[in-house]
């Protein structure tokens, strides 16, 4: 084959694979890391308990972090 036809091919396989990786990266890759989000959230949760205590207060978010979604809210 001559050199044009290898040209011709690189050209088109690197264009479909451009073309390919656009949507793949638009699928996720915004917003802030899943752990800061989780951060935020035990924080406003231990918040919302009212604990003044700065001991306490890390250590109830510590334990928020540790299984976000089994940390009990109390509600009053």
């Amino acid at each position: 084959m001559s050199n044009s036809v290898w040209g011709v091919r690189l050209v088109l396989l690197l264009s479909i694979g451009a073309g390919s990786i656009q949507p793949a990266l638009a699928m996720g890759g915004g917003g802030p890391p899943v752990w800061t989000m989780t951060q935020k959230y035990c924080t406003e949760m231990v918040v919302n308990k009212g604990i003044t205590d700065v001991d306490r207060f890390q250590q109830e978010v510590r334990k928020c972090m540790a299984n976000p979604v089994t940390y009990p809210p109390t509600y009053r």
